[in-house]
């Protein structure tokens, strides 16, 4: 196995990094974002965020915050692939930022064949919908 890395778009907020950096790495202010249909079924504290879907209880953590530019985050038990989901962050000037959302995984040739190009895809509607977010402040 490999480490495999996939990467988003860089995409600029109008924030300096630390009001992104708060923004991303205490998962509370996630909720607000969940979908409504789902908002009952997920529970959120800080560092985790974790619910049902299609029948599996699944969860992500805070594994690591280097503040003003970097938050990783670790599935949690059950989840049934290892990975690191990474929030890159850096300033551009003193209001502007810059994020990048990565996933780091050890994978086979068969695995990364599977599921490379949905990996990329998911990064790629998070990055948009971050964009999106960001404009509509």
């Amino acid at each position: 196995m490999a480490l495999e890395t996939f990467e988003g778009k860089e995409v600029e907020i109008k924030s300096p990094s630390y009001a992104v950096f708060a923004s991303f790495s205490d998962l509370t202010l996630m909720k607000d974002r969940i979908p409504d249909e789902y908002k009952d079924k997920v529970t959120v504290t800080p560092d985790t965020v974790e619910g049902d879907y299609n029948g599996m209880h699944l969860g992500l953590r805070v594994a690591e915050r280097i503040p003003n530019s970097r938050i990783v985050m670790r599935p949690m038990e059950g989840f049934p692939m290892d990975f690191s989901l990474i929030f890159k962050i850096d300033d551009k000037d003193a209001t502007t930022s810059k994020i990048k959302v990565c996933v780091e995984a050890q994978m086979n040739f068969i695995i990364k064949a599977m599921m490379g190009k949905k990996i990329q895809s998911v990064l790629d509607q998070m990055t948009e919908k971050i964009a999106q977010q960001a404009i509509s402040r």
